[in-house]
């Protein structure tokens, strides 16, 4: 049976925290991408997540709370930490940063996969929030099969797993569309372990002091999601470039005769392109005028509207790493990383 897509009213918020709370794994919108969420105190449920995802113990989930107080019940933060700890919160939360800490006592080793830190955030999205008052925290991976595109809207959560749960809670599209910065708080030195829309240089600028930037390492037990070599990928195989690849296509159409497609960062770098002579290939684009915020928004829910589509394959045009092109450029890495 498919799941039901919930229009977010009183009535439906209550009947998808009910659910929780008796056992179940549902869909959730959250400002970043759509989450498939379960108590963080059922271990039958958090188990239901790794198998719906089909996705490796070895991989933690983040949990997801309301405010501060929630998040210093479940993690070990010392005054001096603290003081930073709160004047990121005050910066960015709630909002698409999630801080990774050591753990108490209370959380899973599921949730954690066997670490002594857990990584916990604060969602901005509305009907989450007003899930997790009814729900108390939850754990929320995305919303899709492991190693798949994340979901944006409710269609691709079901077009995926829909059929593997009961409920998907509709909060329209993701506002952020790419998952949020992970800053590892738990050692001497702060760190980026997974960058996003909160950039280096923002959360330096609140703590006034320098932290470990990101390193797009590849780790076969990693401390927080979305350090594996291969993710958020396609079916359809994907390309990237940072210019034009007008010799690579027509090779590709002369000797394989392929379907494919070519996605730029903004609508007048497609225009200023001789795209007319390649027989056979289609032109998109991710903005109007390569802005970052509206290409990381637009991301995922392009490739899963192009791996739809029957291409042979789509070929994407990467940002500079720069500001919030840096976690663009990881996603689309990472995506083409098993082609």
């Amino acid at each position: 049976m498919d799941a039901k897509i919930l229009a977010a009213d009183e009535a439906s918020i209550k009947r998808v925290a009910d659910a929780l709370l008796s056992g179940e794994v549902v869909a959730l919108p959250t400002e970043t991408v759509y989450g498939l969420a379960a108590i963080i105190s059922d271990d039958a449920a958090l188990q239901k997540i790794f198998e719906i995802k089909a996705r490796p113990l070895i991989d933690p989930l983040i949990v997801h709370v309301l405010d501060l107080s929630s998040l210093m019940n479940l993690a070990q933060v010392g005054d001096d930490l603290f003081n930073k700890l709160y004047r990121l919160v005050d910066a960015f939360c709630p909002g698409p940063l999630t801080f990774v800490l050591k753990k108490r006592k209370n959380i899973s080793n599921i949730i954690s996969a066997g670490k002594k830190t857990v990584a916990i955030r604060m969602p901005a999205h509305i009907v989450f929030r007003k899930v997790l008052h009814l729900s108390g925290p939850l754990a929320a991976p995305s919303a899709n099969p492991f190693g798949y595109l994340s979901p944006t809207c409710t269609a691709h959560v079901s077009a995926s797993i829909g059929h593997k749960i009961p409920y998907i809670l509709d909060g329209g599209a993701c506002e952020v569309g790419i998952e949020s910065t992970i800053l590892d708080l738990s050692g001497k030195r702060f760190a980026i372990l997974r960058p996003g829309v909160i950039t280096l240089e923002m959360v330096e600028d609140v703590l006034g002091e320098k932290i470990i930037p990101y390193r797009p390492l590849v780790s076969t037990d990693p401390s927080a999601p979305g350090m594996l070599k291969q993710h958020y990928s396609p079916r359809t195989q994907l390309r990237l470039f940072e210019q034009f690849p007008e010799r690579e296509i027509s090779h590709f159409q002369e000797n394989r005769s392929m379907k494919t497609a070519t996605v730029y960062l903004s609508r007048e770098k497609a225009q200023s392109q001789n795209i007319a002579v390649l027989r056979g290939n289609t032109v998109f684009w991710l903005s109007e005028n390569g802005d970052l915020n509206e290409i990381a928004r637009n991301i995922f829910g392009v490739l899963q509207r192009l791996d739809r589509m029957n291409f042979d394959a789509i070929y994407c045009q990467i940002p500079q790493k720069i500001g919030v092109g840096i976690a663009i450029n990881d996603r689309l890495v990472r995506a083409a990383a098993k082609f």
